[in-house]
Parts: structure tokens; C-alpha cells; sequence
């Protein structure tokens, strides 16, 4: 009996001194979108009164790190804002939250307006608390002042699909990276700067080739073959997608006809981060699921989407468009 006594409380002992999470080490990764200084100003066009105080409680939990300062403007025309929409199709597919970035630039090539936003109706099919979609909100803020994602599975605030930590030590670090210098001319973007969109969605398929194996799962339909049209979509409040038909070459899983129409996000005039527009005539292995109104389309679009490199070792080559890593065409089937 004492053998057993002792057996449950060295068991016990040991699960009581299982370490949390581990911290992540590496400041969060910055992009190349950055305001002047360490604040701005945004205006809050959620009218409802639980969402305005999600939007609030973000920005607060910003401001108490005192890298940033999130002020907000009663200016309805401010190029910075914030807001939730209610979507289920187009880019919004799958999207808890989405960040506007670049949405104006000074001279000097410097982020004056930036858009950030909610999806309500995501958020609420996955049940979200109040506390995860304020998780959510803080992340697109993160997005807001300069900051991408986070690797998967990180503790930070920035990880790709977060829902559960708050600001974290990586991502307080990650901002002082991005504005550890005074802002300058960077001639590279004042003269090409374009507006970005970051799109945060449910799930995350960044993980190499676990995450190609993952989304292969998910797929209900696989196939390889060539963009014969490409028709792009711009709806308010910002649904930036582009409707693709694509002739079939081969299928690898699920069956259509000989061609087969899907979105993606972005335009020609609006990209998606670590996404493309894919032209016509363009060769690829595409993975695609079926939103709620019966339309394919590609599973967090870059991550969905595999581009004919023409070059052969013995098999056909694919990069995979989010990460750019290659892939052969027996591995995406």
C-alpha cells in the first residue's frame, strides 16, 4: 500500500513541476511597414458597445508596455482605424482578423494609416471568449505598428493563429527592434510603397512539410494544371479577392470537371503577405476547400498554392508559394 502511496505522489510531484509553456527567445519578427514615431492615433468605427471595449482593452494592453502608444481620434477621417466586419467568403474566408497596412505613406516612405480588423463571425463560430478576441485584437494592432508573425506554436501574442497569450517579452522586443532607430528616407519603399494585407486565419499550415501533410488533410479537392482567367473582385468593406478558373490536368484528390473556378485572396493592385496573385498560364498544384456558399477556394491562400519551377531532378519541382520552400509533385498528393 505504501509502494502505491508513494508511486501516486512522486507522480504528482512531477506533473506539479511541468514547466509552463517555454518563453520565446528571438524578438518577434518586424515588417516593413512602420509608423514615424512610436505612437498614433486611430479612430474606432465599431458602433457596438462589446467590441469598442475589445478594441479598448487591446489598445490599453499595448500602452502598458510603453513601446507604443495607441491614442484614439473622434476624426471619422483618420487613415488609422479600427473595426470588425461579419464575413464568410472571399478573403475573409476562415479569417478571424486582418491588418491593412500601408494604408498611406509620408515621403519618406513611413506608414501614416493602417487599418485593423475583426471578424465577427469567425470569431463567433469558434467560439472565442471575450478575452481571445481581445488577444486577437492586440495581434492586428501588432500588425498595425510593424510587427508579422511569430513562428508557429510560439508564446507570443504574434503567433499565427493565437488566441491564447497576451504581449509577451518576445514581442515587446520585436517593437523596439522595429523603431530602435529614427525613422528615415528608405528610398526602396518611398518609391514603390503599396498597401498589404495581412490575413490571420483559424487554422496555420506554415510547419514545412508537417504543414503540407496537415493541409493535404484538410483539402477536399487537390489538382495540378494551368490559370486560363483571372478576374479580380474589390468589395467593401475591404474583400479583396480574385477568382481564378484553372484548366485541369491532373487530379489528385477529390473529383471536378475538366476545369474548376476558386478565390484567393488579393489582387493585382492588392497582395496578401507571403501570397501572389497567381497570372494566367501559370502551372501549379492548388489545394482547395469549399466556404459555406458552396465556392472553392485555396486554404489560406500563399499556404494553398504550389508554383511549376520547370525544373526537373527525376520529378517536377514545386515552391511552395508562402514559404518558398520546394516541394516534388508525389510529395503535394
Amino acid at each position: 500500500m505504501k509502494y502505491h502511496l508513494l508511486g501516486i505522489l512522486s507522480c504528482l510531484v512531477l506533473l506539479g513541476s511541468v514547466p509552463a509553456a517555454a518563453a520565446t527567445k528571438n524578438p518577434t519578427p518586424t515588417t516593413k511597414y512602420r509608423y514615424a514615431t512610436k505612437k498614433a492615433s486611430v479612430y474606432t468605427k465599431s458602433t457596438s458597445k462589446y467590441y469598442r471595449s475589445v478594441w479598448n482593452n487591446a489598445r490599453s494592453t499595448w500602452n502598458k508596455k510603453k513601446v507604443f502608444k495607441w491614442s484614439t481620434t473622434k476624426n471619422k477621417q483618420s487613415r488609422s482605424y479600427v473595426t470588425t466586419v461579419s464575413k464568410k467568403t472571399g478573403i475573409w474566408t476562415n479569417a478571424t482578423g486582418m491588418a491593412y497596412n500601408g494604408k498611406s505613406f509620408d515621403k519618406k516612405g513611413n506608414q501614416t494609416g493602417a487599418g485593423m480588423y475583426l471578424n465577427r463571425t469567425v470569431l463567433k463560430k469558434y467560439k472565442y471568449n471575450k478575452a481571445q478576441r481581445t488577444n486577437v485584437a492586440i495581434h492586428e494592432l501588432g500588425h498595425g505598428l510593424g510587427l508579422g508573425h511569430n513562428a508557429a506554436k510560439s508564446v507570443s501574442v504574434m503567433g499565427p493563429t493565437n488566441r491564447k497569450y497576451t504581449i509577451r517579452n518576445c514581442d515587446v522586443r520585436g517593437v523596439r527592434k522595429a523603431y530602435s532607430t529614427p525613422a528615415k528616407t528608405r528610398d526602396t519603399l518611398a518609391s514603390s510603397a503599396k498597401p498589404e494585407l495581412e490575413v490571420d486565419h483559424i487554422k496555420d499550415y506554415s510547419n514545412g512539410i508537417s504543414g503540407v501533410q496537415n493541409i493535404k488533410r484538410t483539402a477536399s479537392v487537390i489538382v495540378e494544371g494551368e490559370i486560363i482567367k483571372s478576374v479580380s473582385h474589390h468589395k467593401a468593406p475591404k474583400n479583396y479577392y480574385t477568382t481564378q478558373t484553372m484548366r485541369i490536368d491532373h487530379h489528385f484528390k477529390g473529383k471536378t470537371g475538366k476545369t474548376i473556378t476558386f478565390t484567393q485572396g488579393g489582387t493585382k493592385n492588392m497582395a496578401v503577405a507571403e501570397s501572389e496573385i497567381l497570372p494566367k498560364n501559370e502551372e501549379i498544384v492548388v489545394m482547395l476547400a469549399k466556404n459555406v456558399n458552396g465556392n472553392y477556394y485555396v486554404i489560406n491562400d500563399g499556404q494553398g498554392m504550389f508554383v511549376d519551377t520547370h525544373k526537373n531532378n527525376g520529378h517536377e519541382l514545386f515552391e511552395h508559394v508562402s514559404d518558398h520552400n520546394i516541394y516534388t509533385e508525389d510529395m503535394l498528393h
